[in-house]
């Protein structure tokens, strides 16, 4: 119930005064034909839904997942969400021929075998959707008995058993498609065969008109025994079954249903007695199954009977029409469970129910145990445990009742009754059990009665006009004891109300307009304590209220639809705080709503929530109670919700899973000492333990169930994911996918994911939603995935893949492209031979041209060559000497200055440290004739030209390739060489000397002379520390001084290394050779001479002297 019915009822009754009120309440449960002690909550499928009829012969669940309901009006397939009919159709001799089936199987290659009342034997290929239908021939003894089928078994060979009407029973072999005609004995074989089930033995268990027998399959050996069913009753057999511990449980049709042991002695027998609500509805039994926790279940045309075969009592389960989850039919015609556990209760006339076993754990308790009388209100308001052993109920109409867990014992408080049971008021909204053990119970109206078990005594609380010393308002919405013994109460239009049982004294708490930190409104619905004592205060239509108790401030929180960070709505139903501290609050439209922060910092609050779009069940939540695993639990508009907060799940439960309504009540929850938890509604109430509720851990199947094209559905027939591909064409821009999950406790709250592999990147997570789009898929291959769970979070074991093709346009396909390549190629064969013609005028042309080109070219070629020549023989008569062809002494000054800067870069390595594998100093000597001029003047200059030719020779010979040998002027030649090692200038020099000297030259007119030379030589670098700041003209001017002083000496030469042999530390300045004592090698005797080198402003000169 809301919070705005209540809302208007308390308004009616401010203005009216009166305590009538009028509620529409919906329809209350109550047992016909006696009670049970486990209530069955039914989900119905019907003709409305979508079944092709109501009239539900035979239930089955294929290997892929798809339930199949057989009925009156054709077979219909169900995937959890849409039915698909197979039915006979006029012309069509691949339908069926007949839509009265009476039972359906499966085939061990996955089609169905259907008993058709009198269309034969129908068998549904499934991947063809053809029908394939055997009937019987008077004219061909091998053909089915009878074309009127009522039963079918397939055995492990995939052999057909048939139970024909008034033809017996018939075997089938779908391999050879032969049919045999099973001779039963001395049983009568032409009667009607309604049941065949599985024997232990290889061996069959025949049910029908003729009672029953037992069939060896081997050895076709016939065993009766009908007598051992007793003398009294029908012997006509509609079910039979082995159970798990191998006894045998027959049900006949006015014979009620007997249980038979290996050895054919009666075991128990269940009929129906008028007088006993604990035995069968009725004798004539229609359908018997035991389902997998071992219950035997026995379906009559009177109703559904759970058997217990231990206690030999029976649960009845009828039609009620004042209770919607009710069976909705009372004769059961066919019972059977799916892989999940379901069990499904086909009926005659109101299509089929479900039911789910796990909705027992739920423990529902009908109005039969909240109401004293069938006609009083069923609805549960508050709870409370007293710990005593007494569950305590507060109602809305009904009173107070208080239930003996042991016995059962309902004792009730009411306004209209005396003495200790008298309470205020009938409208119970609230229900504490205070630290005293008594309690306190709100009412609508009345204010307070307390109830003081101890002492039989009770006490009411009301307000007294014009005492300030009683309650300010009689509305009472809930009352709450905290930590110190205070009893909190909100009112409806009194806002708080706190007593102090100490002395019997309330503190009001209510609105203020003047005071900022006041309570924000007078309708206080549901408190919360946290761990400091502190008071969250819920409210109806003013948010939340903190009570923060150090300053006795209120903070108060309300709903901002531009904050998502605010409250989630202003009315507020429950506040209650985990075993972590953390507030927790259920808001009317809301949702679920979770307070970050700490009321030690009240103005930092915000909240987080969790909603429908998160898969909450509805998002006006009632109540919020927690279980010892942390996990919140949430009464709402429309089922029960089960949150995780560590993982995000969310489970949800509905009428079918056992709750006593989709709708619950407002302050009708509750969590005892033991961790039972209590949630209320307008039809009872449900109480479990969390801890027993296990999750199916039966992992769905997925199928294919629909597929469209464009804005058109073209659906198949086939009701599975047979569709091993889908090829699309370039015209389908838009295709759309649609799966189900084969599992059908709550098909609703079933979660999909999917990905078309090829195009998207991650899994799409569809919600509950089971369709999946595409758009402008582009040509190619894709493979679409599908992962589902079932409403428990289980997850399918194995993806459903379909292969996904889209043709290329035809302007795209390979083809066109081939036809693309032979017009390109015809089009550029075509301006081939259309330009060949011009090229090869062109190339006329060309040739002519490049003839003419190149001649012109290789006359211009053989010029710049001659140019070249001339240019180069220019600039070697610039470098050379006319007479001799040697080097000038303009070479001197452009080419051997890169050979100094060689020798420069090595002396800076060898500073360096750098190690320098060998010298590379430059030698500049100087070399003149002595006594040239002489022959000059006596045999000419002819004769001295070639004197000077021959002194050519003479130094070529002499000299490496590497040196240079220069023509100075007139009789002087430089010879510039590398020395590599010591000593070898003195070499070079001596061996000049010498060969001159000892040379005869021959001149012109046969006279031959002799002469000497003058050898000057100056090493570069000259300073070994340092750099050498000489430049090419001080080095050659100083070799140039050193051969005029060897020419006093005559046939000498001198030659200068470096200062003090080389080993002179001496770091020059600027630009100048300063002056510094260099030691100097003649070669007179080897004597030593000591010269100095000085340097002026107006250049360097050299001054030579003897040193003493």
């Amino acid at each position: 119930m809301q919070l705005s019915e209540l809302t208007q009822n308390w308004r009616r009754l401010a203005v009216t005064g009166t305590a009538l009120l009028s509620l529409v309440l919906t329809g209350q449960t109550a047992l016909a034909g006696g009670d049970t002690s486990h209530p069955m909550r039914f989900g119905h499928l019907t003709v409305e839904d979508g079944l092709s009829q109501s009239n539900v012969l035979a239930v089955l669940q294929d290997s892929e997942g798809w339930m199949w309901f057989a009925t009156e009006n054709g077979l219909n397939s169900y995937d959890g969400y849409e039915f698909r009919h197979f039915k006979r159709e006029r012309g069509n001799p691949s339908a069926l021929g007949n839509d009265f089936i009476f039972d359906v199987a499966e085939a061990k290659d996955g089609s169905l075998w259907l008993a058709t009342n009198g269309g034969g034997l129908a068998n549904l290929d499934r991947t063809s959707g053809e029908v394939r239908s055997w009937h019987h021939d008077a004219a061909d003894e091998n053909s089915i008995s009878s074309s009127i089928v009522r039963s079918l078994y397939v055995d492990d060979a995939g052999i057909v058993w048939i139970g024909t009407r008034g033809a017996g029973l018939d075997r089938f072999d779908p391999l050879t498609e032969s049919f045999t005609n099973v001779d039963l004995g001395d049983v009568n074989t032409n009667g009607t065969i309604f049941t065949i089930s599985e024997a232990t033995g290889s061996a069959l268990w025949i049910g029908g008109d003729h009672g029953l027998v037992r069939l060896d399959t081997r050895t076709q050996a016939v065993t009766n025994v009908t007598a051992a069913l007793g003398e009294t009753g029908e012997h006509s057999v509609r079910a039979v079954i082995e159970d798990a511990d191998g006894q045998l449980w027959v049900g006949s049709y006015g014979g009620g249903v007997v249980g038979l042991d290996a050895k054919g002695q009666t075991l128990a027998r269940f009929a129906h007695d008028v007088n006993d609500a604990a035995t069968l509805t009725d004798d004539r039994v229609t359908v018997l199954f035991e389902d997998d926790a071992h219950r035997l279940w026995a379906g009559t045309i009177s109703g559904l009977n759970l058997v217990d075969r231990a206690h030999g009592t029976v649960d009845r389960y009828v039609s009620d029409l004042e209770d919607a989850s009710s069976l909705s039919d009372n004769e059961v015609s066919s019972i059977y469970q799916d892989r999940a556990g379901l069990l499904w209760f086909g009926t005659k006339s109101h299509g089929v129910n479900k039911w789910n076993p796990s909705s027992w754990l739920y423990g529902y308790e009908p109005a039969k145990t909240v109401t004293a009388e069938r006609n009083r209100e069923p609805n549960v308001m508050a709870f409370i445990d007293d710990g005593a052993g007494t569950l305590w109920l507060g109602t809305f109409g009904d009173g107070l009742n208080a239930i003996d867990h042991d016995t059962g014992e309902i004792v009730r408080y009411r306004a209209d009754a005396s003495g200790a049971q008298k309470i205020a008021g009938n409208r119970v909204m609230s229900l504490m059990h205070d630290s005293r053990g008594r309690i306190w119970a709100g009412t609508m109206m009345n204010g307070i009665t307390r109830i003081d078990t101890r002492s039989g005594t009770n006490t009411n609380f009301r307000r007294v006009e014009g005492d300030e010393n009683s309650l300010n308002a009689n509305g009472i919405m809930t009352i709450y004891e905290d930590r110190s013994g205070l009893v909190w109460i909100g009112t409806y239009g009194g806002g708080i109300n706190v007593y102090e049982p100490a002395d019997g004294s309330f503190t009001h708490h209510e609105p203020n307009p003047d005071d900022a930190y006041s309570l924000d409104s007078d309708r206080v619905t549901s408190f919360g304590e946290d761990i400091d004592g502190n008071m969250w205060i819920g409210t109806d239509g003013g948010g939340l209220s903190l009570y923060y108790r150090e300053t006795g401030r209120f903070y108060n929180y309300r709903h901002d639809p531009d904050d998502v960070q605010t409250i989630a709505a202003d009315t507020v139903y429950s506040v209650n705080i985990d075993a972590n501290g953390v507030v927790w609050i259920g808001t009317q439209g809301g949702g679920l709503d979770r307070v970050i922060g700490d009321a030690r910092q009240p103005n930092a609050i915000t909240f987080s929530n969790v909603s429908e779009k998160d898969g909450l069940a509805n998002d006006v939540i009632y109540g919020v109670e927690f279980d010892n695993s942390g996990r919140v639990w949430m009464s709402t508009n429309h089922g029960i919700s089960r949150y995780n907060p560590s993982t995000g799940q969310i489970k949800n439960l509905h009428r079918t899973d056992g709750l006593q309504s989709e709708e619950f009540n407002f302050g009708a929850h509750y969590r005892s000492d033991s961790g039972e938890l209590f949630f209320g509604g307008h039809n009872g109430y449900n109480s479990f333990q969390p801890d027993n509720v296990r999750a199916s851990s039966v992992a769905p199947l997925i199928a294919l169930t629909g597929f469209f094209r464009g804005g058109d559905a073209t659906k198949s027939d086939l009701p599975t994911d047979d569709m091993e591909s889908v090829e699309l064409n370039w015209k389908d821009d838009r295709v759309t996918f649609e799966f189900s999950a084969m599992d059908f406790a709550a098909p609703a709250d079933n979660r999909y994911q999917y990905k078309l592999e090829g195009f998207d990147k991650d899994w799409i997570d569809l919600g509950n939603r089971r369709r999946a789009t595409y758009t402008h898929l582009h040509a190619g291959s894709y493979l679409l995935r599908v992962k589902a769970a079932n409403s428990e979070g289980v997850w399918s074991e194995s993806d459903f893949s379909l292969p996904v093709t889209v043709a290329p346009a035809p302007w795209r396909t390979w083809w066109a492209y081939l036809g693309y390549l032979a017009l390109a190629v015809n089009v550029v064969l075509g301006l081939w031979f259309g330009h060949r013609r011009r090229i090869d005028r062109e190339e006329e042309y060309s040739h002519r041209l490049e003839f003419e080109v190149h001649s012109r070219t290789e006359a211009l070629m053989d010029r710049n060559k001659q140019l070249s020549v001339l240019n180069r023989a220019l600039q070697e008569s610039s470098l050379s000497d006319p007479l001799t062809g040697l080097r000038n002494r303009r070479f001197v000054f452009e080419e051997v200055s890169r050979d100094l800067a060689v020798a420069q870069r090595r002396l800076q390595n060898e500073q360096l440290g750098i190690d320098v594998s060998e010298m590379s100093d430059l030698v500049f000597m100087m070399i003149d004739l002595d006594h040239f001029k002489p022959i000059n003047d006596t045999y000419g200059h002819a004769a001295g030209d070639d004197m000077l030719l021959q002194l050519r020779d003479v130094l070529l010979d002499i000299c490496r390739r590497t040196d240079h040998v220069i023509r100075w002027g007139g009789d002087e030649f430089v010879v510039i060489a590398k020395q590599t090692q010591p000593g070898e200038a003195e070499q070079l020099a001596e061996i000049i000397r010498s060969t001159i000297a000892d040379r005869n030259f021959v001149l012109g007119d046969g006279q031959i002379v002799r002469t000497t030379c003058s050898i000057g030589f100056a090493a570069y670098p000259l300073f070994r520390s340092g750099a050498d700041q000489s430049n090419l003209d001080q080095i050659i001017s100083l070799a140039d001084g050193l051969m005029y002083e060897a020419k006093k000496r005559r046939n000498a030469w001198v030659g200068m290394l470096g200062p003090n042999d080389a080993m002179a530390s001496f770091e020059p300045e600027q630009d100048s050779i300063e002056p510094h004592s260099l030691l100097f090698r003649t070669r007179r005797a080897g004597n030593f001479r000591t010269f100095s080198c000085e340097d002026n402003e107006q250049g360097s000169s050299l001054r030579i002297g003897h040193a003493g």
